[in-house]
């Protein structure tokens, strides 16, 4: 390791670098693959470098994501409980499953895209 490297990073390590997507909102406007119980479109939220907040037309699921790379992983997640009779009914097993593996993530401008096992989402960021 460099001594400049050990004294910019403070530590020796450098801090990981903060996702663009971190504390914007986006909105599906495409997805290849099983498509969204009910049309969605899935809603994400990238509240801080490790929280994510997801919704697809059901319940609202919040939890922690790692982000390393290209790959963001997201944890465990807690979500409202309601029911959601009719086509809405499987959003919340659409987001399970988007969610289960490790997914891959690009941006460009104003557009993220998250691709997993078998699915592929467009994502436009949204404005307040």
């Amino acid at each position: 390791m460099s001594g400049l490297g050990a004294f910019a990073a403070g530590r020796g390590d450098a801090a990981p670098a903060v996702p663009p997507f971190v504390g914007k909102s986006y909105s599906s406007t495409a997805v290849t693959g099983p498509e969204i119980p009910g049309g969605g479109p899935l809603q994400l939220t990238f509240t801080a470098a490790n929280r994510i907040s997801l919704f697809a037309g059901c319940n609202r699921h919040v939890g922690e994501m790692t982000v390393e790379g290209s790959v963001l992983r997201v944890g465990s997640l807690a979500s409202t409980m309601m029911a959601c009779p009719g086509p809405r009914a499987g959003a919340d097993e659409w987001i399970t499953a988007l969610t289960r593996e490790p997914l891959t993530w690009y941006s460009a401008g104003h557009a993220l895209v998250l691709s997993g096992p078998g699915t592929q989402v467009l994502l436009m960021e949204k404005y307040s």
